[in-house]
């Protein structure tokens, strides 16, 4: 059977450059990128139909359980070598909003469900103000990630969003016409997975490839390469988002 690889294609990576398309050529590799909602991936995963799959921590989360699945690398965080993001919560310039609790009630703009900066840090603040995200916020507001959240703040479709700092930062117009109210900080980078049908030989092959990728740096480039899978952090997530999200 030929090896599948799903992945999450907002997460730009560069499955079309030589390296990974050398990599995917030697192994016989079948490529399907997954864009918007995520809900699409993760039950193509629950039917245990991807080899290998690139994903955010949330799809893992619903998998977590699944013995057919393991992790194998986590993604590396461009802006600073890491495998933690940073996530800020932000609200138009001229909003009265000045800190999280002055959310409730009001309309989040998030990419999808799955989402780690823009639904996962959301969860984790409402939780810890005492609420769940559901019935926290009067709507969840889906938009085009990334830049789409910012500038549903900026034209008043939402009141707020949590977005990548990094992705934040790139643009300076988004400053002049937002600011920061709060922040989460060391959220979990998206994982590399590997099914338990990939041969030993295979999956050696992946992870050896994965952590000796040196992709060159790109404006648009949000993670660069991969390390060794970060199981604390990603652990440590999980036991929050257990009591954060309704599963």
């Amino acid at each position: 059977m030929n090896a599948t690889f799903l992945h999450d294609a907002n997460l730009r990576l560069e499955v079309d450059s030589p390296e990974w398309s050398a990599f995917i050529r030697k192994y016989g590799i079948r490529v399907a990128g997954y864009h918007g909602d995520m809900t699409p991936l993760t039950e193509q995963l629950e039917k245990h139909r991807a080899t290998f799959s690139y994903l955010p921590v949330l799809n893992y989360f619903y998998l977590r359980n699944d013995p057919a699945y393991t992790p194998i690398a986590s993604a590396v965080y461009a802006a600073d070598g890491t495998t933690g993001i940073p996530s800020v919560l932000i609200v138009a310039a001229d909003s009265e909003i000045t800190a999280a609790g002055h959310l409730r009630g009001k309309r989040l703009a998030i990419a999808h469900r799955f989402c780690t900066t823009s639904f996962l840090a959301p969860a984790l603040l409402v939780h810890d103000l005492g609420g769940r995200i559901d019935e926290f916020f009067s709507e969840l507001v889906v938009t085009a990630p990334y830049e789409g959240q910012v500038e549903a703040v900026v034209t008043g479709s939402a009141d707020a969003t949590f977005i990548q700092e990094d992705v934040w930062l790139k643009d300076p117009a988004n400053a002049e016409k937002t600011r920061v109210i709060a922040r989460r900080d060391h959220l979990p980078t998206p994982l590399f997975i590997a099914s338990e049908e990939a041969s030993l030989q295979l999956r050696s092959a992946a992870l050896d490839f994965l952590l000796n990728l040196r992709p060159k740096q790109k404006d648009s480039m949000l993670f660069s390469g991969f390390a060794p899978y970060d199981a604390a952090t990603v652990e440590e997530t999980f036991r929050a988002a257990e009591e954060a999200i309704a599963v």
